[in-house]
């Protein structure tokens, strides 16, 4: 039952009945009783635990819909509540661990009126297993029934993108905090590896999947699986720079290939930073090569058919 006592259509006690079985759904009964969800004033309210957990459904989408976070809550539970302080000031929090309908889990918090925020359940877990093994208590990990399992978590993500994988291992790969992005790496039982990218609050995205070769090549390389002949990379181009000694402190955002020069073997790549105003395009040989090293501005490399494109560099 919904409250006010509406029934919720194909529901038991507010939650889908197609989303577990009644093995986990006792599951969560006990894992609610533990947090002491149901409190003294719910039940001089006369509510009840189905009730409550359905509240807490309808909080954590609207908390998840104003963070601007891509999740279909399907499963909800506020797993703690108090006054903290933030920026010396005194707020409210409210946190729910929350299941998605592409399978990621959060812990998202509430703290009016300051910025709500979250954190995902992969997250969490590699906060208590660097918790255990420096011996301190760990932090409180996910437990509801669609996130307590992380290898069905992932497995159910790579499914849903198209990948087949029988999961070995996974890991918390580190996130982009600029982005609102988190990394997630999964190891299968074949093999195969792969980078999971998905959104963290702030970030509206669906999840995004790569190979570890590929991601490899972006600059992330899998540490549970073999990422392959990767290649040269933006990093390793820039690299190259500094082996050459030249000033210029780029990003990935700040560096693209132009291309190749075939007959030459040669990489052409340009680079936008602040010790180069003009800009500048590096001719970087292969490692077969016979031609050397050079380094252009972008009006020189013009000239020579390759235009820069990069924000701030001249063509």
């Amino acid at each position: 039952m919904a409250p006010g006592g509406a029934p919720v259509a194909g529901a038991r006690g507010g939650i889908p009945q197609g989303q577990l079985s009644q093995e986990q759904f006792n599951k969560l009964q006990d894992y609610a009783q533990d947090a002491k969800r149901l409190t003294k004033e719910d039940k001089a309210k006369g509510k009840t635990l189905e009730q409550v957990l359905a509240e807490d459904k309808i909080a954590a989408a609207a908390l998840a819909k104003s963070m601007s976070l891509s999740c279909e809550v399907t499963d909800a539970m506020r797993v703690a509540a108090g006054p903290e302080t933030v920026d010396g000031k005194t707020v409210q929090t409210q946190t729910y661990e929350t299941t998605c309908s592409n399978g990621m889990g959060y812990f998202l918090v509430s703290q009016e009126p300051a910025k709500p925020y979250g954190f995902s359940c992969f997250a969490t877990d590699a906060t208590a297993k660097a918790d255990i093994a420096a011996k301190r208590k760990p932090t409180e990990i996910c437990r509801l029934p669609g996130n307590a399992d992380l290898k069905a978590v992932a497995a159910k993500m790579l499914t849903a993108s198209g990948h087949v994988c029988k999961v070995k291992d996974f890991k918390w790969s580190g996130q982009n905090a600029a982005n609102h992005i988190e990394f997630d790496e999964v190891a299968c039982d074949d093999g195969q590896g792969y980078m999971m990218v998905v959104g963290l609050p702030g970030a509206s995205i669906p999840v995004h999947v790569e190979t570890c070769n590929q991601s490899a090549k972006r600059g992330l390389p899998c540490k549970l699986s073999d990422n392959g002949d990767i290649g040269p990379t933006l990093k390793s181009f820039r690299d190259t720079l500094a082996k050459n000694k030249i000033a210029c402190e780029a990003t990935d955002q700040t560096t693209r290939v132009v291309g190749q020069i075939e007959a030459k073997k040669l990489y052409v790549v340009e680079f936008a930073c602040p010790q180069m105003p003009k800009g500048i395009v590096a001719y970087i040989p292969h490692d077969d090569s016979k031609w050397p090293f050079e380094v252009v501005d972008c009006p020189t490399a013009a000239k020579r058919g390759a235009v820069c494109a990069l924000p701030g560099n001249k063509k």
